[in-house]
């Protein structure tokens, strides 16, 4: 998602019909600029050279979206079937990751790494940041540790949760004597400096002395991890190890 102002003028956008690294080309109507969507830089044209401005989005179920913004407004569109009818993250977490940055200076954070770490106190460029992960939702996010004077260090709560209706409809036949066993979901993390409790998916402090505070989010969204790594060659990678 960019802004489509530029230099002063709103920019009006059409779909080129043209793949640029298995990407879909933009062009703009009133220089007939050619711009990499996933990317907002215009490639060829009167505006060859130029960017556009990066708003963050994210990929979230709407419960979750409706519930953060109440007063929210939707676009309806169609139900498409077939190829590009549906997308579901959650089942596809092994190709994705979170892109952190803006330009070139990005870090892909793959989210089979944070699904393992969900509150990661790492650096991008200069800037101190912690890279959270909330599997339920599969939602990264990343946030400054910086606030005001401080700089904060997270640690993740880790609470036990009973499985869901649909992890226990897997097993037809059931056994009598088969435990229960709660899964460890984390949705909220501490900073070790004051002990205040955080929510990780959106970066307010629930309680404790910074109860109120708000974490500067940081420019970040999924991509699909194959793909990023062609238009970014130079960008860090942040995963686990690969098999042998």
């Amino acid at each position: 998602m960019y802004d489509r102002s530029l230099d002063g003028e709103t920019l009006t956008f059409g779909h080129e019909g043209v793949l640029y690294r298995n990407s879909f080309v933009m062009y703009d109507k009133g220089s007939e600029s050619l711009w990499v969507h996933v990317t907002g830089e215009a490639i060829k044209g009167p505006k060859k050279g130029s960017q556009l401005r990066f708003l963050p989005s994210v990929i979230v179920p709407w419960g979750f979206w409706r519930t953060e913004h109440p007063e929210t407004t939707v676009l309806l569109g169609k139900m498409v079937e077939g190829f590009m009818g549906s997308f579901n993250l959650p089942q596809r977490l092994a190709s994705y990751g979170l892109s952190v940055g803006e330009g070139r200076n990005v870090t892909l954070f793959r989210y089979a790494l944070l699904s393992q770490v969900p509150v990661l106190n790492t650096q991008v460029g200069e800037e101190p940041v912690v890279v959270t992960f909330a599997e339920e939702i599969a939602l990264g996010a990343a946030f400054s540790t910086q606030l005001g004077e401080r700089k904060l260090h997270f640690d993740p709560i880790l609470v036990l949760s009973k499985p869901s209706a649909a992890s226990e409809s897997k097993s037809e036949l059931p056994s009598k004597s088969a435990a229960v066993v709660p899964q460890p979901t984390v949705s909220t993390m501490r900073d070790s400096e004051t002990g205040s409790v955080w929510d990780i998916r959106n970066g307010r402090c629930l309680r404790g002395p910074l109860a109120g505070e708000r974490l500067k989010p940081l420019t970040a969204t999924a991509w699909l991890g194959k793909r990023w790594v062609h238009f970014f060659p130079e960008g860090k990678v942040v995963g686990l190890p690969k098999a042998d």
